[in-house]
């Protein structure tokens, strides 16, 4: 109760001073009444008023904030969507050629499963023949090995022109066979001895020796004299020296006269024609004409063709005889070489295949040779 009865007038003094100060217009003091203290002040209705027109704000903003985010959402929405709609059209042509890769992709898989398959039943085959050649005997080895021989000495003869070499060859396929002791053998021994006989008539030239001759005559050429154009001197006879007798005075004074008009004028007389000298450059295409025309000849001999040959060779003789020096032992041995080789004779070969290698291939693939007889 006490502390009741405090706190009123703490109150009363309170709403006093909140109260504005009014001058009293009588002197007499006024006595609170009881209803002081249910009366509204103005300062309560104040705040309600503020709290009202803070709401009112809060609300508006709020609107005006919600109004703005629903417009940004809108935007952001319409943006998603364009983007989306760009993506997809984007994406058409990517997934187009994922498609068409995919495709090709399984037909390339298709196709190796069907290589796979194939080597396999290559691999398989390759297995069965090694199967049956680990099962052969020595023989079909020896057949290899003859029939390897007589291919060498084809290549030989036709290719390198060396009959000599081809024969041997012929007749070491021909010891191999007669190695495997087999009497049914003997119709490819037969052919075997036709090819040797054959190889053996060939005439065989030496193509190597002359090739290196013809070396030798090029790299001589530039060494050998051209002609020159010498007149031959008069010899001075016994006559035209003066006596030393005093009554052959006007002999020889004929001499000294005759001596004095030769020096001035000088008549040789020839029954040939005088040659012109070369210029440097003329003579240096003389010797290129000449050693291409040797070798010429040389690229024929390897070709045995006999007529490219000879044309080339007497050409080159003929330019060396016009305008070399025949008087020089050089030139001389060159011209004798050349006419030998002329005389070569280039043979080609007319063999054109081998009667045993047939057979051969017989007894290789077959183990033995078949009925039919080969033709001869």
């Amino acid at each position: 109760m006490d502390n009741k009865k405090t706190d009123l007038p703490a109150k009363k003094t309170e709403e006093e001073a909140t109260t504005p100060s009014v001058e009293p217009t009588q002197s007499k003091p006024q006595k609170p009444t009881p209803s002081t203290h249910t009366a509204v002040h103005p300062s309560n209705s104040g705040k309600v008023w503020g709290l009202l027109l803070l709401l009112v704000i809060i609300t508006a903003l709020g609107a005006i904030g919600g109004i703005y985010l629903y417009q940004q959402l809108q935007a952001q929405q319409n943006a998603t969507g364009q983007l989306e709609q760009k993506i997809t059209t984007s994406m058409i042509q990517p997934n187009k050629k994922i498609n068409q890769l995919t495709s090709e992709q399984a037909q390339l898989t298709q196709k190796l499963n069907q290589e796979l398959i194939q080597f396999n039943q290559t691999q398989t085959e390759l297995k069965q023949q090694v199967a049956q050649i680990a099962q052969r005997s020595p023989n079909t080895w020896r057949a290899e090995e003859a029939l390897y021989l007589v291919r060498l000495a084809g290549r030989k003869l036709w290719l390198e022109h060396d009959p000599r070499t081809a024969a041997s060859l012929l007749k070491a396929a021909d010891e191999r066979v007669e190695s495997m002791m087999d009497p049914s053998l003997t119709p490819l021994r037969k052919a075997l001895s036709k090819d040797i006989s054959a190889v053996l008539s060939i005439k065989e030239a030496d193509i190597s020796g002359t090739a290196l001759t013809l070396d030798d005559i090029i790299d001589s050429l530039n060494t050998l004299p051209l002609h020159r154009s010498e007149m031959s001197k008069t010899e001075q006879s016994d006559n035209d020296q003066m006596s030393n007798s005093v009554n052959d005075w006007q002999t020889n004074l004929a001499k000294s006269w005759h001596a004095l008009i030769d020096d001035f004028v000088l008549i040789r007389k020839r029954t040939t024609d005088v040659a012109p000298l070369l210029a440097p450059n003329q003579q240096w295409y003389l010797i290129e004409n000449i050693q291409n025309k040797l070798l010429q000849a040389q690229l024929s001999l390897y070709r045995q063709d006999q007529v490219n040959y000879r044309s080339s060779l007497a050409l080159a003789k003929k330019w060396i005889t016009q305008y070399f020096d025949l008087s020089n032992a050089k030139v001389a041995d060159t011209i004798t070489t050349l006419d030998a080789l002329l005389t070569l004779k280039i043979e080609t070969t007319q063999i054109k295949h081998f009667q045993s290698m047939k057979l051969l291939t017989q007894v290789v693939n077959y183990g033995n040779l078949l009925s039919e007889e080969p033709k001869s």
